[in-house]
């Protein structure tokens, strides 16, 4: 991972929005021209033009995400339950996986990669993780509206399960173009068939179609696409959440969603098969793209999109 000090020293990471160079001044980092100061809390930089609005998305859904992020340990019953839940995990696609491990084939060693929402895990020792704020595994406080990267100054970008959290995804893709130099790669999944997860809220999800035109919209090159977590996965998911929330929902519906949830853990390896068929986009629970950034003048024009901010997040 390119750490904090070798960053500010490239100049690849800049001040949000005006993208002026940064430098360290004690315990913030300002900018070179002297007009803006951005905190550093615990070595992590604060590069947010509007903290208190960022506050307000925190506080949304009655703080779902915060409290996702930073729950306390659960009891060893609850812990149990949780691993034995999980134990097949999502069963990803091979080609998912393939195309993902082959993004750092070939990275020099001052290669800077980031993981747009990443945090509270680091699933990869290479990924500066970029959030809206402090939480456990970020390093660096920031909006997806606003990444606070040079032009060109990024050789990877890493993002999953965060588009469906913002309200203008194709504001977040257009940054991703940006701040990748020419032949910069990236790796993209977002939900298809999942339900809602307010984190802090949950605006839309993507057929594989609409994930495609959104990164080719922002000028991307698609290398590969297809399904990341298979139909088996997204029908079981969609059942456990109809009896936590709907029928029969309260008390009773997530101790039936619990037992199921045990009971139907055999079924997920049939990802294993069903993933892998060329019409499981149809019913994917989530799909993944892998891009290349394209020449500039691809770039189609996003003049028409209102300037806001917006939250970043990963489960």
């Amino acid at each position: 991972m390119l750490d904090l000090d070798t960053q500010v020293a490239q100049q690849r990471l800049v001040a949000p929005a005006t993208r002026v160079p940064l430098t360290h001044e004690g315990r913030s980092l300002r900018t070179v021209d002297g007009q803006a100061i951005y905190p550093v809390v615990a070595g992590v930089p604060i590069l947010l033009t509007d903290p208190s609005r960022i506050a307000g998305l925190l506080e949304a859904q009655e703080g779902a995400m915060v409290r996702e992020y930073e729950a306390p340990p659960s009891g060893r019953l609850r812990e149990l339950y949780r691993r034995l839940a999980a134990a097949p995990g999502d069963q990803r696609t091979l080609a998912s996986h393939r195309a993902f491990e082959g993004l750092f084939a070939d990275l020099s060693a001052d290669a800077l990669c980031l993981s747009i929402g990443g945090g509270p895990r680091r699933i990869r020792p290479e990924f500066v993780n970029v959030n809206l704020a402090a939480f456990p595994n970020v390093d660096v406080v920031a909006d997806a509206y606003e990444l606070p990267y040079a032009d060109g100054a990024v050789d990877l970008v890493h993002c999953e399960a965060v588009l469906e959290h913002l309200e203008y995804p194709d504001r977040a893709a257009a940054e991703m173009f940006r701040v990748l130099h020419p032949n910069g790669r990236a790796f993209i999944v977002t939900p298809f068939l999942q339900p809602f997860h307010g984190c802090p809220d949950h605006f839309q999800n993507f057929t594989l179609s609409g994930h495609r035109r959104l990164f080719e919209r922002a000028g991307f090159r698609i290398r590969e696409a297809g399904t990341c977590v298979g139909p088996v996965f997204a029908l079981r998911d969609l059942f456990l959440n109809l009896l936590r929330t709907v029928l029969p929902g309260g008390g009773a519906g997530r101790s039936l969603a619990r037992l199921a949830a045990l009971l139907t853990v055999p079924i997920l390896y049939l990802d294993r098969i069903a993933g892998e068929r060329p019409g499981s986009p149809a019913l994917a629970s989530s799909t993944y793209l892998l891009l290349e950034r394209q020449h500039e003048a691809a770039r189609p024009p996003l003049r028409s999109l209102p300037r806001v901010v917006a939250p970043m997040t990963h489960p």
